[in-house]
């Protein structure tokens, strides 16, 4: 196709629903059809929450993210301040709808409670992220001048970018679906080890309001804006053999298993034995061919003091043939073992211990203001323990590694703590308690972009599938399909050094984007 049949195609995705809403918001509807469309204008918004999610894992379309955000900027061009914020309310809905359905199975298969409070519960979740994108298409209406396009577009994507960092720290923080996690499939990969997450969808958003500010521009004046379109997505990729780190040692042999145990099984006790013999048995046969051994999060169900026999076999084993091995299990808090610590503890050639820093809320513990909500859950691991910050790095064949849990995996923060020292990075998970969703590949997808990040060879062990290896590029070198029990063999690089984003962390692009913020607050101020 040529350039101008492409735009073409663009435009029409991106004019058609704009069009819709202005013809709505300025009455062409004849009068007595005016009551039964007055909402009209709401349904390409959701149309465009919908496209958002599926440029994420597993889709991995994440051209389908940028035009939805195209979408939704091309929507505010002519909406009211009070439909603006409807706008994004109605595509925060339908994208996180979609893109997070798996809370859902969460509550319902696992914290047993019923269809209708699990769906109430859903709701008000989705309600709340719907805040964040409301928010920012409200007071982007708010403070958005009238004629500097440029601007208007810079406004917009500053405040995504501050959204975003809202969204993944304010009661702990959700920091799922960050639109940076989604590019790494696009050039803004490259972008990761400069300026992190943000920085990524700053840029993408960025880009997004280029595209449809060239979609609504006249036929002669929209190929500036489709140029600086695509000179936003592609010149990151010049940066394209930029190497952040640098091999420190030779290459690690890797072992991980997988044993693909549902969770209503893994935590049934008579099947504990079973499960026990099943992770000693592949261990058995990975030890000694492998220098590393990895088995997920709570790999064996119970505190580490009740299988302590299990464990200094093991450990015995792994320091006769030269192997190191990290698994995940309950680590007690205390003597009376009622509180216990989600932690990921070594054996053989590796010593030291990782305790979960970021717990997911409901599922690891209930937040203060839900406590009584304990009883309709009745999540086994409801009573876990916070992991102190600045915790000592594990070592691993005389290797300092970073550790990350599960959930840990959306707070890079917690990763950059462990950094510059750290060679490479092991996560553990147990993603069963998500069922058949999208959440297990969206974690592996922000796995890969960590990876990218802070430029670390990565090993990642999931009790139920999509167990990986995954370069300093973010690309899997070796993975394990989904919900199949079974081991996997690979070889890593540790690296030293520091990408910037290592060094400056995410402060780059907020100050950046506060800029931006605070300039427009001063423009609205003066023209008052």
């Amino acid at each position: 196709m040529t350039f101008a049949t492409n735009s073409s195609i663009v435009t029409a995705f991106i004019y058609l629903p704009v069009k819709m809403t202005q013809t709505t918001a300025t009455n062409w509807l004849p009068a007595a059809h005016s009551s039964s469309y007055r909402y009209v204008y709401l349904f390409p918004a959701v149309l465009a929450g919908l496209l958002f999610p599926l440029g994420f894992a597993p889709f991995h379309l994440p051209g389908l993210a940028i035009l939805g955000i195209a979408i939704l900027f091309g929507l505010l061009h002519h909406a009211s301040l009070r439909h603006a914020f409807y706008i994004g309310f109605v595509f925060g809905l339908s994208s996180a709808g979609l893109g997070v359905s798996w809370v859902y199975i969460s509550i319902h298969e696992y914290g047993h409670l019923h269809s209708l409070g699990s769906a109430t519960i859903t709701l008000f979740f989705v309600a709340y992220l719907a805040l964040y994108p409301a928010l920012i298409t409200f007071v982007y209406k708010k403070l958005s001048p009238k004629r500097s396009f440029i601007f208007s577009c810079l406004l917009f994507s500053a405040l995504w970018c501050l959204g975003e960092f809202l969204r993944a720290t304010i009661m702990g923080g959700f920091p799922w679906l960050l639109l940076g996690f989604g590019q790494t499939d696009t050039p803004l990969r490259y972008l990761l080890p400069i300026l992190g997450v943000y920085g990524a969808s700053f840029f993408a958003c960025l880009s997004a309001t280029f595209l449809a500010t060239g979609a609504l521009s006249g036929r002669y004046k929209q190929y500036p804006w489709f140029i600086a379109f695509a000179l936003v997505l592609l010149c990151p990729s010049l940066l394209k053999n930029q190497a952040w780190g640098t091999a420190s040692a030779s290459p690690i042999s890797v072992g991980i298993i997988q044993a693909n145990l549902s969770m209503r099984d893994k935590w049934d006790e008579s099947l504990f034995w079973q499960l026990q013999q099943y992770y000693q048995t592949t261990t058995e046969q990975l030890i000694g061919k492998n220098q590393l051994i990895v088995m997920p999060e709570s790999a064996i169900p119970v505190p580490a003091s009740y299988i302590s026999d299990f464990l200094d076999t093991l450990d015995n084993k792994a320091q006769q043939n030269g192997s190191a091995i990290l698994l995940g299990i309950l680590q007690p808090a205390g003597a009376d073992e009622m509180q216990l610590y989600n932690a990921m503890v070594s054996l053989g050639q590796a010593k030291g211990s990782y305790l979960k820093q970021h717990l997911v809320p409901f599922g690891e513990f209930i937040p203060r203001p839900f406590q009584q909500l304990i009883e309709w859950l009745s999540l086994p691991t409801a009573n876990m323990n916070h992991g102190k910050k600045n915790q000592s790095l594990i070592e691993v064949q005389n290797h300092p590694i970073a550790a990350l849990i599960c959930y840990e995996l959306a707070y890079p923060l917690l990763l950059r703590n462990q950094l510059p020292r750290a060679e490479w990075i092991v996560s553990i998970s147990d993603d069963g308690w998500f069922g058949h969703s999208f959440a297990m590949y969206q974690q592996l997808q922000m796995a890969q972009a960590l990876s990218i990040q802070t430029a670390r060879f990565q090993v990642v062990a999931n009790n139920d599938g999509l167990s990986s290896v995954i370069d300093a590029n973010g690309d899997v070198l070796a993975s394990l399909p989904a919900f199949t029990a079974g081991t996997l063999e690979a070889m890593i690089q540790p690296l030293t050094g520091a990408s910037p984003w290592v060094y400056l962390g995410d402060l780059p692009i907020l100050l950046i984007s506060l800029f931006i913020f605070s300039m427009a607050l001063l423009n609205k101020k003066s023209n008052r």
